[in-house]
């Protein structure tokens, strides 16, 4: 597996001494070659199938363009361009054989993940990361946004059903914390490149058992800083969190519609209860709201509940006090809600 470029790591790094080759022209993909070319560095991008006015305006940004018809010319188009590094934009979803030839070739690669993480410091501090990953996690991202913004508290949204992150991190009036949901072939990326570079301060994943292959939460969990949220029914998922390789003092919380242990969030008669960011978890809960709050604002099955636990987890993680989130919840605007 090729080692990371190690000079590469902030937006202030000299991206203009590097030949970039960007495959995929999606929306994302697009705001790769965008940034890029902001950054002043030598972009090509490699593309098949029908891509609008982009390719026409990455020709205005001083984008090379290659246009192919399948997926072995893309990895042929890609060597060709004799790149020093290779972003896959999450739009290019070949077999998985053929994008193995570009990861066991000698080209470096990164996952467009990877990129982004490292130059999210353009404003001079990087926001903190919070990453999503399963098919249940953009109501759990979209909830947690609501509650911030209630809080005053910049949070922007990325990623699957939402805008590309770096939209977020090129945001003139920056942002407090990105919301980032990941697809599964994101997620299969970023196992493929070990590095210190992602520190998302908490991660979520709250599908059921086999929702997820463990290859995949693993590399959801790795390296986070704060909490790792999971639902507590899901043993795969509680053993994935288990052996992840996290920073140090990071804890596993779990979600549930039941009685919480220490360090999760649940459920006690008609109270939702956080177990996790309190000084006295061992003996105490504190009051987050009532389950009727969360069903006037539209969270009523279990399924909507765990989300919403799943929510509150990450808000909590970021010092958003009860009082906030039973203002938020009683807010107008909730999708279902009344």
């Amino acid at each position: 597996m090729p080692t990371p470029l190690p000079d590469l790591t902030s937006w202030a790094s000299e991206w203009s001494d590097v030949r970039v080759t960007v495959v995929g022209l999606g929306e994302v993909g697009f705001s790769l070659i965008d940034t890029l070319a902001e950054l002043e560095a030598t972009t090509t991008v490699v593309y098949s199938g029908p891509v609008g006015d982009r390719a026409t305006i990455a020709g205005v940004l001083g984008v090379s363009t290659v246009e192919v018809s399948g997926e072995e010319d893309t990895v042929r188009a890609v060597q060709d361009s004799s790149p020093d590094l290779v972003i896959l934009a999450p739009e290019w979803e070949p077999a998985l054989e053929v994008e193995a030839t570009l990861w066991h070739s000698d080209l470096v690669v990164w996952s467009d993940v990877e990129f982004s993480v490292r130059v999210a410091d353009k404003s001079g501090v990087a926001p903190p990361f919070v990453l999503f990953g399963g098919g249940r996690s953009a109501y759990s991202a979209d909830t947690a946004q609501r509650i911030f913004l209630h809080g005053q508290v910049r949070a922007a949204r990325a990623g699957v059903d939402a805008p590309p992150v770096l939209d977020a991190i090129r945001h003139p009036d920056g942002t407090d914390v990105v919301l980032w949901t990941l697809s599964d072939r994101q997620l299969w990326r970023m196992g493929r490149v070990l590095t210190t570079a992602r520190r998302p301060v908490v991660t979520v994943s709250i599908d059921d058992d086999g929702a997820l292959p463990g290859e995949l939460l693993q590399a959801l969990y790795t390296q986070t800083v704060l909490g790792c949220v999971y639902l507590r029914m899901a043993g795969a998922t509680e053993r994935a969190v288990e052996n992840a390789d996290v920073v140090e003092g990071c804890r596993a919380i779990g979600v549930a519609v039941d009685t919480p242990g220490m360090s999760d969030l649940g459920r006690v008669e008609d109270i939702i209860c956080d177990r996790a960011f309190l000084a006295d978890r061992k003996d105490r809960a504190l009051e987050l709201c009532t389950v009727d709050e969360l069903a006037q604002a539209g969270f009523s099955s279990p399924e909507d509940v765990e989300a919403a636990l799943a929510a509150l987890a990450v808000v909590r993680a970021l010092d958003v006090p009860p009082e906030v989130i039973g203002g938020a919840l009683h807010a107008p605007g909730w999708p279902g809600g009344k």
